[in-house]
C-alpha cells in the first residue's frame, strides 16, 4: 500500500441504489469508511442490510452509483479478498476438517502464503484463546466455538477493511466481548470496519458512526437523533430474559428461527418476529426452563434506547 492511499479513505460509497424488478431495494447510500473507523449500519429490516453486505463484497452489482475501493475504483474482486476480511453470523466452515485445516483453507482462499499461513493460523489460535483445540474436527465444536473461529478467520490474510455482519448474534456475553474487545484493538492497528446489523446491540457501544436505513434508504449519518426518528417499526419484538443458561438451549432457539445474544451470565435479549405464530411458543419454552422474563421491547423501543445511550457516550 503506497503512502498516499493509506492517508485516504479505503472505502468511498456514493449515491449506491439497487432495483429488482419493479421493487427499490436500497437507494441513495452514501458514506466515506475512514481509515482506523468503525462504522455501524443498522436498518429496519433484515434484506436491506444483507444486500448492502453483499454490493461491498462485489457479489451483486448496484443498479446505479459507485463502491470505491483504496482509491482504485477498478479493483476487480480478486484482488479485493486479499485486501479486505469480511465474516457472517450464518458463516460455518467444512465439518469433517480440523480446526487448523479449515484457517489454512480461509487463508489459501484470500492468497496468503502457505509457510505464511501456518504461522498465521498459530497465531490467531494463540490470541483467542483455542490453540489447544487446532486438530479437533469441526463438527465436534459447540457453536459458540465455531462462530468465535470463523470471526478469528476474518482476519486471517491481515486485511485493512473488515466487513462484519452481525457478529455478535447467536454468541455468549464473554465470546461477544472478546469480539468487540478484537475489533477495537483492530482499529488502534490501522484498520477500518463496516459492522452491519439490523439491532443496534452493542452497536452504539462498538462504532464510531451510525448509517440509519429504513426501508432500504438511508435516513441517517453520524447524528444520534437522526438514528431516533430514522427508524421504526415494530416488525421484530425484543425479549431480555435472565436465569436462562444459552449454551444448553442453542439448538432449540436456532429450530424455532429466533435470534438471540448473551448480555451476561445466564442472561439474554431474545429477538423474535412479532407474529401471533411465534410468540407463544417461545414464551411456552422459557416457562418450561424457568427463565424470568424482565422486558419486552418492540424494535423501535429498543432503537430508542440505544440512541439515547449512544447521545451520552
Amino acid at each position: 500500500m503506497s503512502v498516499a492511499e493509506s492517508a485516504g479513505a479505503p472505502l468511498r460509497v456514493s449515491d449506491l441504489s439497487l432495483k429488482k424488478d419493479k421493487f427499490t431495494l436500497l437507494s441513495n447510500v452514501s458514506f466515506v469508511l475512514d481509515q482506523s473507523e468503525i462504522l455501524g449500519v443498522v436498518s429496519n429490516r433484515v434484506e436491506p442490510v444483507e444486500h448492502l453486505f453483499r454490493l461491498l463484497l462485489y457479489l451483486d452489482k448496484p443498479s446505479s452509483g459507485s463502491i470505491i475501493y483504496f482509491n482504485n475504483p477498478m479493483i476487480s474482486r480478486k484482488t479485493l479478498v486479499k485486501r479486505i476480511g469480511f465474516y457472517s453470523c450464518s458463516m460455518d466452515l467444512l465439518n469433517d476438517s480440523t480446526v487448523s485445516e479449515n484457517l489454512l483453507l480461509v487463508a489459501s482462499m484470500h492468497g496468503v502464503p502457505k509457510k505464511k499461513a501456518l504461522n498465521r493460523v498459530n497465531e490467531l489460535l494463540s490470541l483467542f484463546e483455542t490453540s489447544n483445540i487446532s486438530g479437533v474436527k469441526w463438527f465436534r465444536l459447540p457453536l459458540s466455538i465455531r462462530r468465535k473461529l470463523c470471526f478469528a478467520s476474518t482476519f486471517i490474510h491481515d486485511p485493512s477493511v473488515l466487513l462484519l455482519y452481525d457478529p455478535f448474534r447467536g454468541v455468549p456475553f464473554d465470546v461477544a466481548l472478546f469480539m468487540r474487545n478484537f475489533i477495537r484493538t483492530s482499529i488502534d492497528l490501522g484498520k477500518s470496519v463496516i459492522v452491519f446489523s439490523t439491532v443496534p446491540l452493542l452497536i452504539d457501544e462498538v462504532c464510531d458512526r451510525v448509517i440509519v436505513l429504513h426501508n432500504g434508504q438511508q435516513t441517517a449519518l453520524d447524528h444520534a437523533e437522526s438514528f431516533v426518528t430514522g427508524v421504526g417499526g415494530p416488525g421484530m419484538l425484543s425479549i431480555h430474559v435472565s436465569n436462562f443458561n444459552i449454551e444448553a438451549n442453542i439448538d432449540t432457539l436456532e429450530k424455532m428461527g429466533v435470534s438471540w445474544y448473551a448480555t451476561g451470565e445466564k442472561e439474554a435479549m431474545i429477538e423474535i418476529d412479532n407474529t401471533p405464530e411465534k410468540i407463544p411458543k417461545l414464551m411456552e419454552f422459557l416457562v418450561k426452563k424457568d427463565a424470568v422474563v424482565t422486558r419486552i421491547l418492540s424494535t423501535r423501543q429498543h432503537l430508542l434506547e440505544s440512541a439515547n445511550r449512544f447521545m451520552e457516550v
